[in-house]
């Protein structure tokens, strides 16, 4: 993953663990991963899955802005 790339969010409101899960999945890959839900795991100012959950539709899209050691940083465009 590097910046500029695209990834597609989506609700996952049937996830077992978490009734806020955002997934985050790429083109040609499929399941990549999950949008960090926990005050331990989120990075910065960057919103949790639950602050973004009832921002965005059932889906949106969302380009790789920063890549770190720890985690992703997303753009979220919100109108997809």
């Amino acid at each position: 993953m590097e910046p500029k790339m695209k990834v597609k969010l989506t609700k996952e409101p049937d996830n077992e663990f978490d009734k806020e899960a955002i997934k985050v999945e790429m083109d040609g890959l499929g399941l990549v991963g999950y949008v960090a839900n926990s005050p331990y795991t989120v990075k910065g100012e960057s919103m949790s899955a639950g602050r973004l959950y009832d921002k965005i539709g059932d889906s949106a899209e969302g380009i790789i802005l920063y890549v770190t050691e720890h985690g992703i940083i997303c753009y979220v465009n919100e109108e997809e």
